[in-house]
């Protein structure tokens, strides 16, 4: 029973073995080349206090972690990168760091590479630096499109209760966004309330975040089988006639194929377990 899915969502609970059994489980599907992305937003920031009483090492730390972990596990077990997508919500406490955390680590290789290393992504100033095993994405809701038109303010929210952290400006927060992507193309914008719009499954949870690619978007701790065809195959170059009936018929032979595959593969976890064989991805 081969891993037979390209793309994972997984989901992640605010508590310190929920984040290092989503590291576990990302291991698991890099070894076998698959990508799978995360909504972190459920994680307390470093203005928050711990259950102990400490104050939490943040939501920035840890990313800082899992992405150490891919740089570490090669898709596949060879010398493809891992792929991984990090989303955050715009109304996090540690937004603006998220915003900046791959652009500002950039600046450093920039130094080192002045500074007489080698300028290759796989080379040593690239390895110094966090933040370059992952696709970055700031998740928008409508209402902060409509504060950014607006020119006002925009308040982020403690996640352990919910009250108003820190106040930044909606423009200020969508220049950095801009900025951050013109310089090292990280954070990605994903526009979640169109999203959940025109989420085809609403009464079985929301859509929180997508595949290191995006083209999947659906509920927490799915997965979803990708196949593709190569159109040129069926167009006749000297009569400029494209088979259509062909075409039909690979199209229909594949998604057979694929939806027969869903319950010979094996998933990393019983939730992906269940939810490939309830919702059958495709």
């Amino acid at each position: 029973k081969p891993q037979c899915s390209a793309c994972f969502i997984q989901s992640i609970d605010d508590d310190l073995m929920s984040i290092f059994e989503l590291a576990k489980n990302e291991a698991k599907l890099f070894k076998y080349g698959s990508g799978t992305g995360t909504n972190f937003s459920n994680l307390r920031s470093r203005f928050e206090k711990l259950s102990g009483g400490g104050t939490s090492s943040g939501l920035m730390s840890f990313l800082e972690v899992l992405d150490r972990g891919a740089g570490a596990t090669k898709s596949g077990g060879t010398t493809r990168r891992a792929a991984k997508m990090v989303c955050l919500d715009i109304d996090h406490p540690e937004i603006v760091d998220f915003i900046s955390w791959k652009v500002n680590e950039e600046k450093k290789v920039a130094a080192l590479i002045e500074a007489g290393y080698p300028a290759d992504f796989n080379g040593e100033a690239y390895k110094t630096v966090s933040g370059q095993n992952s696709n970055n994405s700031v998740r928008v809701a409508d209402k902060f499109m409509y504060s950014y038109l607006n020119d006002e303010d925009w308040k982020t929210k403690l996640r352990t209760s919910d009250e108003d952290c820190e106040t930044h400006s909606a423009r200020k927060l969508m220049h950095m966004i801009s900025d951050a992507t013109w310089n090292c193309a990280d954070p990605g914008l994903q526009f979640d309330s169109t999203i959940n719009k025109w989420h085809t499954c609403k009464k079985s949870g929301r859509i929180n975040a997508s595949n290191p690619c995006s083209e999947f978007m659906f509920v927490d701790d799915s997965a979803c089988n990708l196949a593709s065809v190569n159109l040129m195959k069926f167009y006749d170059e000297v009569t400029g006639v494209f088979d259509v009936e062909g075409f039909m018929h690979a199209c229909r032979l594949f998604v057979i194929a694929q939806e027969i595959l869903v319950d010979f593969s094996s998933y990393p976890t019983a939730k992906i377990t269940q939810n490939s064989h309830l919702f059958r991805p495709l």
